[in-house]
C-alpha cells in the first residue's frame, strides 16, 4: 500500500458537499485509483466522488486543485398557496409564453369574470415535502418543508372541504388580496363620471366604463375598475385598483388602493397602495408609495422627476432623463408598515377579547335555555351576542391576514434591490433607509443593493 499522505492534502467544506484534492508531490509508479479511493475513504469521503477525474489525475491529465467529490443538495419543499379562480394553469404555457405573461395586460385586468353563489373562487394548495440530500460522507442532509397557507373565509364567501375550498355566498365580482379572497356585489357607471352619478361609497366593486374627472370621489369596499382615465379625482379601494387609460392629475387628488394598483401611466400623480404597483408606460412627476414591489419595465417603462417609494424593491427600465431630471427613489421598510403592523396587532386583541367576553355569555344563555324557554328580550340579546360574535370573528380574521402580509413584506425585503434594465441618469437619488447614493454617471442595466451600509452596484 503506497502512503499517500505526503502527496495529498484534502479540503473539505464546511457543509461537507464538496472535497478538493490538492497534490504536493508527484504519484510514484504504482499508484493506483483503488490506492485513492482508499485513501479518500479514509478521510470521511465515501459518496459523490468523481471517479473519472482520479484516472486522469493518474495520467497527469488533470492538474490540482480539482473537486474530487460532490454532495448532492437536497430540495426544498414548495410552500403552500391560496389558488384563485383569476389565476391561470402555468403548465399550459411554454416558456416564451410565460416569459410573455409579465408584460400586464389592462385589458384583462380591467375584465374580471363575475361569479354565482355556490361557484369555487378558491383553493387551498398544500406545500410539497423536502427532497434530502448526501453529504460526501454519506449522510443524509435534510431539506426544508414547505410551509403551510391558511385559507381564511372572505367577505360573502363560505370555507368547505374542511378548509381546503372557497365558494361564493353571493352573486358577484371576485376580489383577490394577497391571502383573502372576497366576493362583491358590483356597482356599475356605464360610462364617465358625472353630476348625475355623483360622488360613490359601495361597499362592493365599482365598474367605471367611462373616466373619472377632477373633483369625484370613488369610495369601494373591493374593487374599483376604469375603463378611461382618471384626472384629479380621489379613489380609495379596500381591493384594488385598476385604471385603463391612465392618470393625469396635474398634482391634485389620490389613488389608495389597500391592495395593488394596475395602470398605463402617471402623470403629477399621487399614488398610495399596500401591494404591488405596476405601471406598464411611464411615472412622471408623480408621488407613488407601495408597501410591495413598483413595476415599470413594460414597453417603455420610465420613471422620470418626482419621488417613488417601494418596500420591497424596484424594477424599472429606465429612471431619470437625458436632460437629468432629480428623480428619488426609495426602497426598504416605511413608517407605514410598521404602523400597519400596530394597527392589526391592537385590532387582533380587541377581537379576541371580544370573543371570549361574548363566548361567556353566549354560553350562559345557552345553558339557560336548556333548562328554561327564554324570555322574549333573552332572546334578543342572544341574537345581537351571535351577530357580535360574527363580527368579532370577522375583525380576528382581517386582522390575522394584516399581520401575515405584513411579515410577508418583512420577509420579502432581505435582499431589497433597484434594477434598472436599460438606463439611470445622472441627479437620481436612491434611498435604502437613512443611506443614499446620488447617481453622477449615466448607467446602463445595473442592479443596486445595500452592502454594509454602503449602496453598491452590479451588472444585471
Amino acid at each position: 500500500m503506497i502512503d499517500l499522505y505526503n502527496m495529498i492534502d484534502i479540503e473539505i467544506s464546511d457543509d461537507q458537499m464538496k472535497a478538493e484534492l490538492k497534490q504536493s508531490a508527484p504519484f510514484p509508479e504504482g499508484v493506483s485509483k483503488d490506492d485513492i479511493l482508499k485513501f479518500l475513504r479514509e478521510s470521511g469521503i465515501v459518496f459523490g466522488i468523481h471517479e473519472e477525474r482520479i484516472d486522469a489525475l493518474i495520467k497527469g491529465v488533470n492538474k490540482t486543485p480539482l473537486t474530487i467529490a460532490e454532495g448532492v443538495k437536497p430540495q426544498n419543499g414548495k410552500d403552500g398557496y391560496i389558488w384563485s379562480m383569476l389565476d391561470e394553469d402555468d403548465s399550459e404555457f411554454t416558456d416564451e409564453q410565460l416569459e410573455s405573461k409579465q408584460m400586464v395586460d389592462l385589458k384583462q385586468v380591467i375584465q374580471i369574470p363575475s361569479v354565482t353563489k355556490g361557484e369555487v373562487v378558491g383553493r387551498k394548495i398544500n406545500p410539497t415535502d423536502a427532497i434530502p440530500g448526501t453529504n460526501i460522507a454519506g449522510e443524509e442532509v435534510k431539506g426544508r418543508n414547505g410551509k403551510e397557507v391558511v385559507l381564511r373565509q372572505g367577505k360573502n364567501t363560505k370555507l368547505q372541504d374542511e378548509g381546503a375550498t372557497l365558494v361564493a355566498n353571493i352573486d358577484g365580482q371576485v376580489s383577490v388580496e394577497p391571502r383573502v379572497i372576497h366576493v362583491y356585489p358590483v356597482f356599475e357607471v356605464h360610462g364617465d363620471v358625472n353630476m348625475r352619478t355623483g360622488n360613490i361609497d359601495f361597499v362592493g366593486n365599482v365598474n367605471i366604463r367611462g373616466s373619472v374627472p377632477s373633483g369625484f370621489e370613488i369610495k369601494a369596499k373591493g374593487d374599483i375598475r376604469v375603463h378611461g382615465s382618471v384626472e384629479a379625482a380621489h379613489l380609495e379601494a379596500g381591493g384594488s385598483i385598476y385604471i385603463h387609460q391612465g392618470v393625469v392629475a396635474q398634482g391634485g387628488g389620490l389613488i389608495a388602493a389597500e391592495s395593488e394598483l394596475v395602470t398605463s401611466f402617471l402623470n403629477q400623480a399621487n399614488v398610495k397602495a399596500g401591494g404591488n404597483v405596476t405601471v406598464t408606460k411611464s411615472i412622471l412627476h408623480s408621488k407613488v408609495e407601495t408597501d410591495g414591489v413598483l413595476n415599470c419595465f413594460d414597453r417603455n417603462g420610465s420613471i422620470c422627476g418626482g419621488s417613488v417609494s417601494a418596500v420591497a424593491g424596484l424594477d424599472a427600465n429606465e429612471i431619470g432623463n437625458e436632460m437629468n431630471t432629480p428623480t428619488s427613489v426609495y426602497v426598504g421598510v416605511s413608517q407605514s408598515i410598521l404602523e400597519k403592523e400596530k394597527a392589526n396587532k391592537k385590532l387582533k386583541a380587541e377581537a379576541e377579547d371580544n370573543l371570549q367576553k361574548l363566548g361567556v355569555l353566549l354560553k350562559k344563555l345557552v345553558n339557560k335555555e336548556k333548562e328554561n324557554a327564554l324570555s322574549a328580550q333573552e332572546k334578543v340579546t342572544k341574537l345581537r351576542i351571535r351577530k357580535s360574535f360574527a363580527e368579532a370573528h370577522e375583525n380576528l380574521n382581517i386582522a390575522q391576514s394584516g399581520l401575515d402580509s405584513v411579515s410577508e413584506i418583512i420577509e420579502a425585503v432581505d435582499p431589497i434591490k433597484v434594477k434598472v434594465r436599460k438606463t439611470v441618469y445622472p441627479q437620481v437619488d436612491i434611498h435604502f433607509g437613512k443611506y443614499r447614493k446620488r447617481i453622477t454617471t449615466k448607467h446602463k442595466g445595473v442592479s443596486f443593493f445595500l452592502d454594509k451600509s454602503e449602496i453598491r452596484f452590479e451588472p444585471l
